[in-house]
């Protein structure tokens, strides 16, 4: 009896066949669009959409593969919000014909700010409100401009259609650079709202927040008194429509005792003291930063070392 053979998905055994393939994954900008893709799906996509450049016998290879990298930027975007976050921004609008649209662009306009208004990027930015008060509708339409213009390798041409390797490559590095200037204009201006706001949410604020909210350290005495804690690090994790999440951990020192305070005078109770590391994920609201809530995860002290 004759086996079928199982459908195993795409070997990765089959990459680096060609000269087209070794060229266009050891590109800087490949690198940095990896860098973005998560592992499985969509990193598989864009590696088999790199490979099927390979395939000398596909006219519509590079049709292919410029089709896959439109997806893999919407891929990137869908990631910093759902059409429910973007809806609750302060900014929306409906710009489309349909009810509750997005737009790519204001995908892109969430990825950059959140949900903070415009005025507040633009102080962020400290942009002047006078010469520069077109700043952001220009810098969605350079967005706009950009992903049209990947868009248009989509397009199925005679120009584009059943060509060699040489103008296949040259084309494909096209697209990969407009795919980097896509990310890298979104990513900086990102980042500088980011650290705005890492700014202006400063160790003081956080360490006190966090100090008053160890309920995990009860269980293990039957009176937990923290000393203090070290905040070792924290960033800003994203930039929701109404709240900024920031994540974080350090080290809990304190102080447990067993027994009353009468049992400890009498000399029957006992105390130590202890350290414990923790992490944390806490909520800034955008129009006030410095009114801090615990986040769904709260703050997790790990006290496994306790109970070895």
């Amino acid at each position: 009896m004759q086996q079928r053979k199982q459908n195993r998905g795409f070997r990765k055994d089959k990459f680096h066949r060609t000269a087209i393939y070794k060229h266009l994954i050891s590109n800087a900008n490949s690198v940095k669009i990896l860098e973005h893709l998560g592992s499985g799906f969509e990193r598989e996509l864009f590696l088999a959409s790199l490979n099927n450049l390979s395939d000398k016998g596909n006219p519509l290879r590079f049709n292919n593969f410029a089709y896959c990298m439109r997806e893999i930027i919407t891929l990137i975007l869908a990631k910093y919000s759902s059409d429910e976050d973007i809806l609750n921004c302060c900014w929306y609008k409906n710009e489309t014909n349909k009810d509750n649209g997005v737009t790519r662009a204001q995908r892109a306009k969430y990825a950059i700010q959140g949900g903070f208004s415009d005025e507040m990027v633009f102080e962020m930015l400290q942009l002047d409100e006078e010469e520069e008060k077109d700043f952001i509708k220009d810098t969605l339409k350079k967005f706009t401009k950009l992903f049209r213009e990947l868009n248009e390798h989509t397009h199925l041409r005679e120009k584009r259609f059943n060509i060699g390797d040489v103008l296949c490559e040259s084309l494909a590095f096209q697209v990969l650079s407009v795919m980097d200037s896509i990310l890298t204009l979104i990513e900086d201006l990102r980042e500088q709202v980011k650290s705005y706001v890492e700014g202006e949410i400063d160790d003081a604020l956080i360490s006190e927040f966090v100090s008053s909210t160890f309920n995990e350290l009860d269980i293990l005495s039957t009176h937990t008194f923290v000393d203090y804690s070290e905040l070792e690090s924290y960033h800003v994790n994203s930039i929701c429509s109404k709240h900024v999440v920031i994540k974080g951990y350090g080290i809990v020192y304190c102080d447990l005792q067993w027994g009353s305070g009468s049992d400890m005078r009498n000399g029957i109770g006992a105390s130590m003291s202890d350290s414990f590391p923790y992490d944390f994920t806490i909520h800034a609201k955008l129009t006030d930063l410095k009114k801090l809530e615990l986040g769904d995860e709260g703050i997790t002290v790990d006290t496994d070392s306790w109970y070895e």
